[in-house]
């Protein structure tokens, strides 16, 4: 692939030169790379005919590139100077055909780009890179063309020349490009909408690649091309749908504290969601499901509409916007459905509809046949939402554009190493270049890019461009994306960072709000390492590309934005003039700031072999790898990391602190930064204040009516009050550069502030919940308003470092630790000390982290430094110049040193990383600064620690050698004693012990290791090959270890003294020095110093060491920075007590599950840890860690507030394999002084966390002593090794016991392939156990036999420290194997805490009930048979119309539940006496479901001055005994069944399975139907506790198939039957001795109160007979009280005591009350998604009772057949629809159609014919059968779907009659001329005379007479309505009507009769249709019609004489003289001729 260019020739040049003429050549740059022509002499028209060409490798170029092209005039003397300029876009060249020429003439332009006279003639040729086809050839080099993306598709702005936007490029280098590009594609294609018909188009004009589909302005954007398909398959007849609507969530809801509900409104039904409070985006994911028979175009036309509302507490809705659209929009989609769709939510009442906000939702219409797509919802922050969303018409969405100015770009990365610029100058693909990298900015929002120009080789580029992005304003996308990234020919572009701006951040909703504005500022981009690496890991890229957060500054970039409405952008990128470029140069002016680090400690390290530093950075200042920048003493002194003597290594860094300042110049944004800071503190202020009430709250376990938190939470609302008061920073005008953002942001905040603290003041301190949820509400707007957009300040990084790699980071962002002179817009961590936490910066460590800092970091402008230093006034600076002489051994094993040599790789003297040339002669004093005394050498301190340093136990080892000649005897080799190195070493016997030392035992030779059995390993040469533990002739080497282990017995101060040249020894420079030499050591160097001290007063400037280096003409100077450290005169010594309690809810570590856990507490400079706890997820250590001898630097004060961090860290403990980490906390200790007196600090919970997920808590307590002054407080007590934590600080103890009901254990796996069949549970507790008997057998019975369990311990006074409790499961087998096989912990014991039973004499405690049989009791009643069961339950669930006289008789209402029982909070899913645990076996993340425990716990404190036992609280308990259960599951109806069926119906039935029993009703199924009534009562059995589940299925009945399975619910019969709640049989509200309501329970009431009483130690009850009453635990209840004396009750009630009994049972005790529960039902295949609901309840019974009450009737209701008869006497005034074409005269063929709505029975009277004057007679009846539940005043319709179909479909529907009156024509269909339909259940009263008939019989009249405004509430008005199953009979006067223009106006009325009878009645008054016979019951005799009724063509004698005759009498006598007439003169002159010729010739 190449490009040739021609440069041909030149014309009319100007002509710079006084004398002659100019030398022109010609010079062409392309990517980078430049090329020129040679120069021709003394012309101003040169023709050159000059080939250049540039070999472009493999990577085609990008279209939107230029090609630039200068003439330029040739100087001897002097710079070339410039005679014209020009330009080519690439664009035309790539558009081209492969190699085809394209002749230029070029204007050339002068160098203000002014056009000149002179042209330039060029030719060029481009050949693309083979395999890649050009956009002129079909292919895709267009869609290469131009990364500049902006809106997709112009997205209808209504021009027909859109804007020409390309898709993103895949050869920009984001790897993901061509996945955007496809996606973008496929979301403009999903674009979908609801567009009135005729609504304009927009075109779309797209690059020549592009496609995009338009959308119609001010509608919803077109889904594509409808399927009509889809419609074209459907039936023309009533077709089953079913629509489901996923509910997913809502986004920027427009408000503030809002509480979100969305309502589904479809076809006059509601339904809606759960409320969520407090949120703006809640998310619902709920699911819903609509089922309608409809013609299909009806269901189609229908709308759907969502509403999200705001719900108040009282659950009275505001409506926030809501989303409407037809369902045939959705049914025209792919698979019928559009799924997980952004709905954009508008206020229909506005007048033009605004944006509210966006729903997420799924929608699926479903006919017959159709798949229901997946509709999971899935939670998604991309941003390209644009191409997915929806909106209703008429919502007003404007085109708009971000226009986003980039100006110039700074501090780039390099992205190419030298060595590969090298490598590409010989491949021929470039030349080297310094500056390494080519940038250019991509900027993304909402799916759509747009990018810049390429600007070549250039580290600081000017791109001085507008990018425009178009959108639909308002859009839901919330961040604007910037990235930096790297062009590179070979490869892929390589991205440099990302940098992120929220929208919400710098724009505002509502009238005050303002339009997303930017700028000018600096954006600062970050990512991975500056440094270039060869091979950079996912991380990295995450980091660069914005995924994860970045671990490094790479640049920033000056950018603004504003935004422009009402129109698309008419190109995607624009230049920047110089006008507009020059005017944001005050944004970058820039001030002087300072970077202050103190560091005084890092520690919890890891081993890395090599000297480490810290370095401090912010942005390139400090980098020390950067050599743009002047340096800065950013680092410290490189040093050994030392081990703490547990685990962990530190950096020892002795008084004197290390001292970092970098001094950097940034713009002065310190306004914006302060306002944050500001609003910071009062959340962080607020936050601790809530986190206070939490704990207090914790602590009470109440608060309602608490004064003392009710008073707290006053204290804290005023405080919030008098911070949001404060004045918000003041901006210096002189000082500070505002933007229209920053004016817009400081309005907003105060404006915000204001309204949150009005908020504060009315806050309801009486309800403490309320009030703490309204807090946190407020933390959540306070988070919103602290953001800084236009931060130009970089973040602060501080990274851990070995030489130039870097290690371990933390970012700190600027405005944290900035300086203010007001305290509340200071950082908060500003010159405070504060332990930082370095992470790593890849994904290897995913839990561990890199080290802990403990600095203090100030940020502040350089006149502010003086305030640092005043603030310390204890502290002295000290510089030292710095260099290090480096020597290598000349030849091993000599002992001589030279400076010269292969492995000097560093010169002679330089620093420490050995970069630069630090000669000691070439030091300069820097300004201010002067040298004081000569330079001395200063080893580093860490050389000083021997390997010993910080270890309790050491082990000493020493090396035995010998040595022989191949087979010979070994005899001591002449190193008989070294070391593992092989270096000489002091003979093991001759070893000293170290003083502090004691022996542990005797030396012995190491057999751990790979040698023979008496220590010995083989070689042929030591040093060279490796060691064996056989012995082989060939050996010739060999040794052995031998070791001694020594332990400390007390703590010595080492005094190791160093040689006096102070040199440090290694292998390798790169590598770790140590102070002795030994053999293998290579290098060695010694660090010089000089002391620099200030040469005057005041602050001294940095001190920066100009150093030269180099010799002779290559002699140069250099910049380095000295060591600069920080001495406190004050140093105190404290004593940290780490008081580590227990832990609870570890994660397991062990296959087990469980983990062996120990506590690793690390502190400064020091490390301990905790003994072990085996076998526990809930260890208790009680133990005391002590860290002596803590040395601090800084005041006590000091201390006090900003303590050290203590780090502590929880691993398992495994035998082999290295420990694995559980989880960390860093908690803050509290400092004492003990000389102002010791309160011990109290323990605490603390949060442990494994990454960003909790894994349990740790209790302890951390005290720092001052042992300065004063005593210190005795040590606590000891047990064995270890410190016990003091009676001080452990909780206070009280004797508790522990009541376990161990019940048994269910659904247990496996274990190593074998069952569980012999389980025993251990259960352990504070210390102590208990362990439950061995189980028998698991598969006879899963209950213990004796499940009560008591055991004792001590345990904490306070809840709040009470310790978790234990399950451990074993399964006992053959052989003594007692495998741990499950585990569980019960963490919050809080929930079974009670009070100590209370012995009570007369009380005897007995057992639940066996529900053995009890005779009947009470008196006979009185049976009603007008009601039934079905009429309470109507009642019951809000259906009174369908419930006849049943609650006018008094009868009670029973519970319809809208949920499950077990679900209702009241019964805490019947966990009151057996609760349900699950067992889980495994480790971490791979845990497994091992079964279930069956059990519960009572935990009550002991008094010990009782000395009687107080009675045990769970006596009283069930037989564990395997008892067989009879189930009586009555089944109502069924909801909303999911279709089974293609025809979208189903045909179910249930089947009812309890243990091996079995029941089904399939014989019995509802054809059909997806609401059936289904009225079955199956009695199923089972054995209790093996058979514990009640299974419910529905199936859907198949003739050919298999029956399908609908959904299924399982009930826990277990926990039923054994629950106090009594939920065996619900108690009915009243006592009814007969009826419907009649008793069905085998114990009475007042014998179910006795035993209630008794099982929950109430006294009582006693009974009181004058007036009858009764007292219950204190508490009398009298029957007045709940029946009153006058009241009506039911004939069929009960004795009054029982009455009574009954009403106490309700009202005292929470006991289940006569019930029908609403189950879901569910699909194994489908989990989650509800296939519908089950009304059902269940009764149980033990099988051994007999007989069993009688079950309730649950029969559905079964229709009565009737007859309807119908008589149509007359109508009148009936519209005359036609004009007689002989008579014209106004008249109508009039007859009257009827039918039954829902019925195919439709019948005709006869034809009236010429009714001329609107009456009509008729006398005719119809005859309708129907079958009627008058009951529920519905009509009963049954038909079969199909021919085949086996039964019919059973339909209910109100008995509507439609009676139409038509005009009959005889060759053209029949006229419609009006109608009514009449609700025979509620007739409008009759008219009694024909003008009676008016408007109030017809409903939709009562109004405004508009069809749209119908009221109904005649209909609602009974006395003026009839019912005629009741009247049996009416007649009167009836209007029909019609709609005109949208009018109801009456259109006839009739006289009729209606009657109805039954069966029987209709056989005993027979009645004929029409007037046929019997023509009875009444008779009807022919209707006595006028003479102008009759049918034309039947009489024609009829019509002559009533038609013509009538009207054209006289017409026809005339005629019929005429015709006469005209007959005899026919026939005169037709006889004239021959009676003339007989004439004559008779004449002759």
């Amino acid at each position: 692939m190449s490009l040739e260019i021609s440069v041909v020739s030149a014309s009319s040049l100007q002509n710079l030169e006084t004398l002659g003429k100019s030398d022109p050549y010609v010079t062409i740059n392309f990517q980078g790379e430049k090329k020129k022509t040679t120069v021709k002499d003394g012309t101003l028209d040169p023709v050159w005919d000059e080939t250049l060409k540039w070999e472009l490798g493999i990577k085609a170029p990008r279209s939107d590139e230029c090609i630039d092209i200068e003439v330029k005039d040739y100087e001897r003397i002097g710079r070339n100077r410039l005679l014209g300029k020009a330009t080519i876009a690439l664009r035309n060249i790539v558009l081209a055909a492969p190699g085809t020429p394209l002749d230029y003439e070029l204007g050339l332009l002068g160098a203000d780009d002014s056009p000149t006279v002179g042209t330039l003639r060029l030719t060029l040729s481009y050949v693309p890179p083979a395999g890649v086809a050009t956009a002129g050839s079909g292919g895709s080099v267009g869609a290469i063309a131009a990364r500049s993306a902006a809106v997709s598709s112009d997205l209808a702005d209504g021009r027909e020349n859109g804007v020409a936007m390309h898709e993103p490029s895949s050869s920009a280098g984001d790897k993901t490009s061509g996945k955007k590009k496809d996606k973008l594609k496929d979301g403009i294609k999903g674009l979908a909408g609801c567009i009135p018909i005729g609504s304009s188009k927009s075109s779309i004009s797209a690059a020549p690649d592009a496609s995009a589909e338009s959308v119609p302005k001010g509608g919803m954007p077109q889904m594509g091309t409808p399927n009509s398909r889809n419609r074209d398959a459907l039936s023309s007849a009533k077709t089953k749908f079913q629509i489901r609507v996923r509910v997913v969530e809502g986004r920027q809801l427009l408000g503030a504290n809002m509480n979100p509900i969305c309502r589904i409104k479809f076809d006059g039904e509601t339904k809606q969601t759960r409320i969520h409070k407090g949120t703006t985006n809640p998310w619902f994911d709920e699911i819903f499901f609509f089922q309608v028979e409809k013609l299909p175009h009806e269901v189609l036309e229908d709308f759907l509409e969502l509403q999200v509302c705001n719900s108040s507490g009282i659950r009275s809705c505001t409506l926030i916007g809501s989303f409407k659209c037809e369902l045939g929009m959705v049914y025209d989609q792919p698979e019928f459905a559009f799924v997980n769709r952004w709905l954009v939510l508008a206020n229909p009442d506005e007048p033009t509809p605004t944006v509210q906000g966006y729903l997420k939702a799924s929608v699926a219409v479903l006919g017959p046949g159709n798949v229901c797509p997946d509709l999971s919802a899935g939670k998604s922050d991309q941003d390209d939402v644009e191409a997915n969303l929806l909106w209703s018409a008429g919502v007003h969405l404007q085109p708009a554009t971000f226009v986003l100015s980039i100006y110039c770009a700074q501090d780039l990365p390099r992205m190419d190493a030298g060595t590969l610029q090298s490598l590409k100058e010989m491949l021929g693909v470039g030349k080297a270049s310094k500056e390494l990298v080519d940038p250019y900015a991509i900027v993304s929002y909402a799916g759509k890019e747009v990018q810049t120009k390429v600007l070549y080789t250039n580290e600081n580029p000017e791109f001085r461009q507008n990018l425009h992005i178009g959108f639909l304003f308002p859009s839901m996308c919330n961040v604007i994306r910037l990235t930096l990234m790297d062009w590179d020919r070979v490869g892929q572009d390589d991205v440099i960072g990302t940098a992120t701006i929220p929208v919400s951040a710098i724009s505002a909703p509502g009238e005050d709000g303002f339009l997303p504005t930017f700028g000018p500022t600096w954006v600062n981009v970050y990512g991975a390492r500056r440094e270039w690496e060869l091979l950079d890991g996912e991380s990295a890229e995450k980091m660069n590309v914005g995924a994860d957060r970045g671990c490094a500054y790479r640049g920033r970039v000056l950018c603004a934005l504003h935004t422009q409405v009402g129109s698309y952008p008419p190109a995607p990128a624009t230049a920047i003039d110089n006008d507009a470029f020059n005017s944001v140069r005050r944004f970058r002016s820039t001030r002087r700031f300072v970077l202050i680090c103190q560091l005084t400690g890092t520690w919890l390290l890891e081993n890395t072999g090599r000297p480490l530093e810290i370095e401090v950075s912010v942005g390139n200042f400090g980098n020390k790898l950067e050599n743009t920048i002047l340096p800065s003493p950013s680092s410290t002194h490189p040093a050994n990391a030392v081990f703490d003597g547990c685990k962990y290594y530190f950096l020892p860094w002795d008084e004197a602190s290390p001292f970092v300042m970098v001094n950097c110049e940034y713009e002065d944004v310190t306004h914006r930064l302060h306002a944050v800071n500001h609003i910071t503190s009062i959340i962080d202020r607020l936050k601790k204040d809530i986190r206070g009430l939490k704990s207090t709250l914790r602590a009470r376990r109440t608060s309602e009516g608490d004064q003392e938190v009710t008073n707290m939470l006053q204290t804290v609302i005023s405080r919030l009050v008098a911070k949001c008061s404060l004045k918000l920073p003041e901006v210096d005008p002189v000082r500070h550069i505002e933007t229209s953002l920053d004016k817009h942001l400081r309005d907003r905040r105060r404006s915000e502030l204001d309204h949150l603290k009005n908020t504060a003041q009315a806050i309801d301190t009486s309800n403490v919940t309320q009030a703490m949820e309204e807090l946190e509400s407020i933390v959540s707007s306070l988070e919103s308003l602290a953001q800084a957009p236009q931060n130009g300040i970089p973040d602060v990084f501080l990274w851990l470092m070995s030489g130039t790699r870097r290690l371990a980071f933390i970012r700190i962002p600027a405005h944290s630790v900035l300086y203010a002179h007001e305290p509340t817009s200071q950082g908060a961590l500003a010159g405070k000390f504060h332990t930082y936490t370095l992470e790593y910066p890849d994904d290897k460590n995913r839990w561990s982290i890199g080290g802990v800092v403990r600095a203090s970091v100030w940020l502040g402008r350089e006149e502010d430094i003086r305030n640092w230093w005043d603030a310390r006034p204890d502290v002295q600076l000290t510089v030292y110049a710095e260099t290090y002489e480096n020597q290598v051994i000349s030849v091993p094993g000599s002992g001589k040193w030279t400076d010269k040599g292969l492995l000097m790789t560093r010169p002679p003297f330089s620093d420490a990383d050995g970069r630069f040339t630090l000669s000691r002669e070439a030091f300069f004093e820097p300004d201010g600064w002067a040298f004081q005394g000569d330079w001395f050498v200063d080893p580093d301190p860490s050389v000083r620690f021997a390997a010993d340093a910080g270890r309790q136990l050491f082990t000493e080892e020493v090396f035995e050698q010998q040595v022989r000649i191949p087979g010979g005897t070994w005899i001591p080799a002449p190193n008989n004693w070294a070391d593992v190195r092989g270096d000489p070493a002091t003979h093991r016997d001759k070893i000293a012990l170290a003083e502090g030392w004691s022996w542990r035992d005797v030396w012995s030779y190491d057999l751990q290791r790979a040698v023979d059995g008496e220590g010995w390993e083989y070689t042929v040469e030591a040093g060279i090959m490796g060691w064996s533990p056989q012995e082989k002739i060939f050996h010739v080497c060999r040794r052995r270890r031998w070791i001694r282990d020594r332990y400390l017995t007390h703590k010595v101060e080492k005094h190791m003294s160093l040689p006096i040249d102070g040199w440090e020894y290694a292998p390798l420079f790169r590598l770790q020095f140590h102070a002795l030499e030994r053999k293998i050591d290579m290098v060695r160097r010694r660090r010089w110093r000089r002391r620099l001290v200030p040469t005057q007063q005041g602050l001294p400037p940095t001190p920066r060491l100009a150093v030269k280096a180099g010799t002779g003409e290559e002699e140069f100077t250099q910049l380095t920075c000295p060591r600069m450290y920080i001495v406190s005169a004050e140093r105190h010594e404290y004593q940290l007590r780490a008081h580590i309690y227990q832990a609870r809810d570890l994660p397991a570590g062990d296959k087990t599950g469980l983990s062996d856990p120990y506590a690793v507490v690390s502190f400064c400079n020091s490390t301990q840890q905790t003994d072990k706890r085996s076998a526990t997820l809930c260890p208790t250590w009680d133990e005391t860690l002590i860290f002596d001898d803590v040395k601090l630097s800084g005041s006590v004060g000091t201390t006090e507030t900003q303590p050290p961090d203590i780090v502590v860290e929880i691993f398992d403990w495994d035998a082999r394999g290295a420990p694995e980490f559980l989880g960390r906390v860093f908690c803050r200790p509290t400092v004492l002084n003990t000389s102002e007196g010791y309160d011990p600090c109290p323990l605490q919970w603390y949060p442990l966390a494994r990454g960003n997920e909790k894994q349990g808590e740790l209790l302890a307590s951390f005290e720092m002593l001052l042992k300065d002054v004063g005593e210190l407080p005795i040590l606590p007590p000891v047990r064995g090794d270890f410190y016990m934590v003091p009676f001080g600080v452990r909780p206070l103890l009280q004797r508790t016991r522990i009541e376990v009901l161990c019940w048994g254990v269910r659904n247990m796996a496996t274990y190593e392939l074998q069952s569980v069949t012999r389980p025993s549970i251990e259960f352990e507790c504070g210390g102590e156990t208990v362990l439950s008997p061995v189980m028998a057998n698991l598969r006879v019975n899963p209950n213990f036999d004796k499940p009560h369990l008591v055991f004792d311990v001590e345990l904490p006074k306070e809840e709040l420290y009470l310790p978790p409790l234990t399950l451990r499961v074993f399964d006992h087998r053959a052989f003594g194997s007692k495998p741990l096989v499950a585990t569980a912990v019960v963490a919050d014991l809080h929930q079974y805490a009670t009070e100590p039973k209370v012995s009570r004499d007369h009380m005897l405690v007995t057992a639940i009930s066996s529900l053995e049989a009890k005779p009947g009791k009470g008196k006979p009643g009185t049976l009603d048979t007008d009601v039934d069961w079905w009429a309470k339950f109507y009642a019951s669930s809000g259906q009174a119309e369908r419930s006849g006289s049943y609650l006018a008789k008094g009868y009670e209402k029973l519970t319809v539940l809208s949920g499950a029982l077990e679900d209702e909070p009241k019964y805490n899913g019947f966990r009151d006496l057996v609760d349900t645990i699950p067992l889980y076996r495994g480790r971490g993340e791979q845990a497994q479901f091992s079964g279930e425990f069956k059990g519960t716990f009572r935990i009550y404190p002991l008094n010990a001055e009782d000395t009687e036992e107080p009675p045990f609280v769970l006596d009283g308990f069930p037989s564990p005994d395997p008892q067989e259960l009879l189930a009586r599951v009555y089944i109502v109806m069924g909801r909303d069944l999911a279709p089974k069926d293609a025809g979208g119906s189903s045909d179910p039935y249930v089947t009812v399975s309890f243990g091996k029993t079995k029941k089904t009703s399939k014989e019995d199924y509802r054809p059909n139907t997806l609401n059936p009534i289904f009225g079955h009562v199956f009695e199923v059995s089972g054995l209790l506790p093996l058979h514990k589940d009640l299974k419910i299925q529905v199936y859907d009945r198949d003739l050919m198939s298999s029956d399908d399975l609908i959904g299924e619910t399982v009930i826990d019969l277990e926990n039923r039957y054994l629950s106090r709640h009594r939920a065996t049989l619900g108690l009915p509200r009243q006592y009814h001795v007969s009826g419907v309501n009649a008793w069905r329970d085998i114990d009475l009431p007042t014998e179910i109160l006795l035993h209630a009483a008794r099982t929950r130690n109430l006294e009582g009850p006693v009974w009181h007979s004058d007036p009858l009453s009764l007292t219950l635990g204190g508490i009398t209840y009298s029957l007045t009280d709940f029946e009153p004396k006058d009241g009506a009750l039911p004939l069929t009630v009960g004795d009054p005591r029982e009455r009574l009994a009954l009403h106490v049972l309700h009202k005292a005790l929470p006991i289940v009350p006569e019930h029908v529960e609403t189950r879901e039902l569910t699909h194994p295949a489908m989990p989650g998604l509800p296939q519908g609901q089950l009304l059902l309840w269940v009764d149980l019974f033990p099988a051994n009772i007999s007989p069993l009450p009688p079950a309730v009737d649950i029969t559905p209701r079964q229709p009565q057949k009737y007859i309807l008869r119908v008589v149509i006497y007359n109508v009148f005034e009936a519209p005359l629809q036609e004009t007689s074409f002989v008579a014209k005269e106004k008249m109508s063929d009039v007859y009257v159609k009827g039918w039954l709505q829902g019925t195919n029975n439709v019948q005709k009277t006869d034809i009236h014919y010429r009714c001329m004057d609107g009456e009509a007679n008729f006398n005719w009846r119809l005859v309708y059968h129907l079958e009627m539940i008058e009951a529920e005043q519905v009509m009963v319709v049954e038909h079969k779907e199909h021919a085949w179909s086996l039964k019919s479909t059973q339909q209910r529907r109100p008995p509507q009659l439609t009676l139409q009156l038509w005009d009959n024509d005889l060759i053209m269909r029949d006229d419609y001329l009006s109608e009514m339909t009449l609700d025979l259940c509620n007739l409008p009263k009759p008219a009694k005379t024909l003008k009676g008939v008016g408007p109030d019989q017809v409903p939709q009249m009562m109004g405004n007479g508009d069809i749209n405004s119908v009221t109904i509430n005649i209909l609602d008005d009974y006395k003026n309505n009839v019912n005629l199953f009741e009247a049996k009979r009416v007649y009167g006067y009836f209007p029909f009507t019609s709609v005109v223009d949208g009018i109801t106006e009456i259109a006839g009325k009739v006289e009729m009769e209606m009657e109805v009878l039954t069966e029987e009645e209709a056989k005993e008054r027979p009645a004929g249709q029409g007037r046929d016979e019997p023509n009875l019951n009444p008779k009807l005799p022919d209707p006595e019609r006028p003479a102008t009724s009759f049918l034309w063509i039947s009489s024609p004698w009829k019509s002559f004489r009533h038609i013509i005759w009538k009207n054209y009498k006289w017409y026809c006598i005339t005629f019929i003289i005429f015709f006469l007439l005209f007959l005899f003169l026919f026939l005169f002159l037709y006889s004239l001729p021959g009676a003339t010729v007989d004439y004559l010739v008779g004449g002759n």
